[in-house]
């Protein structure tokens, strides 16, 4: 029989629940509580206890770690801080389902033999050896293969697989970083300041909002001294929210690996989702304790987007596909980055794409509401169908088109639509 097997991936940016934050409420201002520099030396304790458990129990059940890490010794004033920790280091682990058996196919088939046999031996006890036994041979399995794959889809059953552990040192501080970003997911709204950040970093901040598929506005700082951006909650969405809040807290890094940056976010705290004010600078974090990555290592295209220039980059024609990097001027919106240029190679004329994405129809309208009013560059907008809004909405006189996709974006199409706008225009 086929083997089954089902991975849980490592997570990419292990994140805290809010539940893990320590916080203090100061007026209307919620202020993250780090590690205290007395506390630290114990903090370090409880995170190198967690890896080391975690890297002795490779190949072992998720039930057999977990039950080990209860084990810690842990006071109850440290009790946030070592659930938070563990958290960290669990989401770095990859858990695997490996059996050569259905769990599910044959619990419902013992369970049907085990009632029959009870129905038609009611006379003798009821013999679970024998069932086993006689369901392993016909699967040719032995019965402990056979009891061992009977709940193995369950959590707990799940093995070690691998893990990518970091030191003790840096797993605290990722903590710290995780705190923050845990606020973020009850954010009605962010509003950051980045100043004199150089051209090739901006364009990689600009290009992971894209990547995160965020909702947000930019606009320049008077005498190009840096850019001011105002980003979308989840609390403002009416659905995708955890997904969305998620992208938020992955967007925090990238910011703060600018020089000088400020950051200011309406969240909604507590069990009363009481309104407070969340505020963190560059000048009052500490860098060297920041696990903050280098803006300018994270290139990529969000999938939809990376399909479709491979599928573009194979048609025939005279227009050549390619990433933008191009920091397009809005009047009235701001300043964007198109997710893809396409350049004639005989004109050298341009027309940009813009995804929008699955998150909001008020984006859609401000570039409608944009385009109507004239845009200096040519610009194709790709929306998600799931927004309810028709390509109708701008006329053929525009410098801008809307295409309107189901599932997925189709090349022949979206180059058909950069051919008609480029004529128009």
């Amino acid at each position: 029989m086929p083997g089954h097997s089902t991975k849980q991936p490592l997570e990419p940016s292990p994140l805290l629940t809010a539940d893990m934050v320590h916080t203090r409420r100061r007026g209307d201002r919620l202020l993250v509580v780090p590690v205290a520099p007395e506390e630290r030396p114990r903090a370090l304790e409880l995170a190198a206890a967690y890896l080391d458990l975690a890297s002795a129990h490779v190949g072992q059940p998720r039930g057999v770690l977990l039950e080990a890490c209860r084990g810690v010794d842990v006071r109850p004033s440290e009790r946030r801080l070592a659930h938070g920790l563990l958290k960290l280091v669990l989401d770095r682990c990859e858990f695997e389902e490996t059996t050569t058996l259905d769990a599910v196919e044959l619990r419902r088939t013992l369970f049907t033999r085990a009632a029959l046999a009870r129905r038609e031996h009611q006379d003798v006890p009821f013999d679970r050896a024998h069932i086993l036994a006689a369901e392993a041979r016909e699967r040719q399995c032995t019965v402990e293969e056979l009891e061992a794959a009977l709940f193995a889809d369950l959590p707990d059953a799940h093995r070690l697989r691998r893990s990518h552990l970091p030191t003790p040192e840096a797993l605290l501080a990722h903590h710290h970083l995780a705190q923050k970003q845990a606020v973020l997911l009850r954010a009605l709204r962010v509003r950051a300041t980045v100043w004199n950040a150089a051209p090739a970093a901006t364009r990689a901040l600009f290009r992971k909002l894209k990547f995160l598929r965020l909702l947000y506005r930019i606009e320049p700082l008077p005498k190009q001294a840096g850019h001011r951006l105002e980003i979308d909650g989840p609390y403002s969405l009416f659905e995708s929210v955890t997904k969305y809040g998620l992208q938020l807290a992955l967007a925090l890094p990238s910011l703060m690996a600018c020089d000088r940056w400020a950051i200011e976010a309406d969240v909604r705290w507590g069990k009363d989702r009481r309104p407070l004010r969340f505020t963190l600078r560059s000048d009052h974090e500490s860098r060297s304790e920041e696990p903050v990555p280098d803006p300018l290592s994270d290139e990529r295209l969000p999938d939809e987007v990376a399909a479709l220039l491979r599928d573009l980059s194979a048609l025939p024609g005279p227009w050549r596909p390619s990433v933008s990097h191009a920091i397009l001027d809005l009047p009235g919106v701001g300043q964007c980055i198109p997710d893809l240029e396409f350049v004639h190679e005989e004109t050298g004329r341009t027309v940009y794409l813009e995804v929008l994405g699955f998150w909001s129809r008020d984006a859609v309208w401000k570039r409608i509401d944009l385009a109507q009013k004239g845009l200096a560059q040519p610009v194709l907008f790709a929306v998600s169908k799931h927004l309810r809004v028709s390509e109708a909405a701008l006329g053929p006189d525009l410098p801008a088109t809307l295409y309107v996709y189901a599932r997925s974006m189709n090349a022949s199409m979206v180059l058909q639509r950069v051919q008609e706008l480029a004529a128009r225009t």
